[in-house]
């Protein structure tokens, strides 16, 4: 899945190659899937892209936000999948959910891996509060101070019973974050995706602050993970400490092996001697 550090590498490569190229065409999608999500049929994305020159790209959370200009918005994220610039039609897949033609003849293809959407909307219209979020705070803002963490943990406590796992990835205050992320910061922070976050101390608080801010920001510098592509298709450069390859090797800090468990809807790796619940 697409996570905040990839989105950012997106959204800057699309500002840095496609910002004044004018769309000459967009196809809904060619490949049905039931959990690919639009905002309206087909007929309305060609007759508000067409036309529409591509500004500024930014992320939020999970999406990447790109202006059509003037005066449209397309929202594309909250997926697996690819976002692929391609210098012409000859490596367009053959299944993909959205697809835009440039002028100068290149291509912008969408293709979903399990779920995702490409949301298109007039760039003057309310905001609805499934788009970005209207709660949630983007965790590599400047807004994402220590004391704003502390206050987000507190509110999560009161709202639910939470472990370190849910407030970052499952029904989260914060925004952009998932699985994938979720294992080297709860590794880095020394703490087990299930420990209950009103069980925390002050350092411990301390430590997984600074692990969100440091895994986050060493995977943008890197330009996302390696199991992700990017607008090129070409891998991100940040190598998971904790996911699936991590399985049975010792832990870099102690030896012990890596252990999986599946904790709320996806597998987690963690160091038995490292991360106590």
């Amino acid at each position: 899945m697409l996570e905040l550090p990839e989105v950012v590498t997106l959204a800057r490569q699309i500002t840095e190659e496609l910002q004044g190229a004018t769309v000459a065409s967009c196809e809904r999608g060619n490949s049905p899937h039931k959990w690919a999500w639009y905002s309206g049929d087909a007929d309305y994305y060609e007759a508000n892209t067409v036309g529409k020159r591509v500004g500024e790209a930014h992320a939020e959370g999970s999406r990447a936000i790109i202006a059509l200009e003037p005066g449209w918005v397309l929202a594309i994220g909250d997926m697996g999948g690819k976002i692929i610039l391609h210098a012409d039609e000859s490596t367009i897949p053959k299944k993909r959910h959205l697809m835009l033609g440039f002028e100068d003849g290149r291509v912008v293809t969408v293709t979903i891996a399990g779920w995702g959407g490409m949301w298109l909307k007039a760039a003057d219209d309310p905001m609805p509060g499934w788009w970005v979020g209207s709660r949630r705070v983007s965790p590599i803002g400047d807004e994402f101070s220590y004391d704003c963490f502390k206050a987000l943990l507190a509110e999560d406590a009161g709202r639910r019973k939470c472990s370190v796992k849910a407030f970052m990835a499952s029904d989260p205050l914060i925004t952009g974050v998932g699985n994938g992320y979720v294992q080297d910061i709860c590794f880095r922070a020394r703490l087990h995706p299930r420990r209950d976050i009103t069980t925390i101390s002050g350092r411990e608080r301390q430590a997984f602050y600074r692990a969100i801010r440091g895994v986050l920001g060493d995977a943008i510098a890197a330009g996302g993970r390696d199991t992700e592509s990017d607008l090129h298709g070409e891998p991100g450069g940040y190598v998971a400490v904790m996911d699936q390859r991590a399985k049975g090797q010792p832990c870099p800090e102690c030896g012990t092996a890596i252990e999986k468990i599946a904790y709320l809807g996806g597998s987690c790796y963690v160091c038995p001697q490292c991360q106590v619940v």
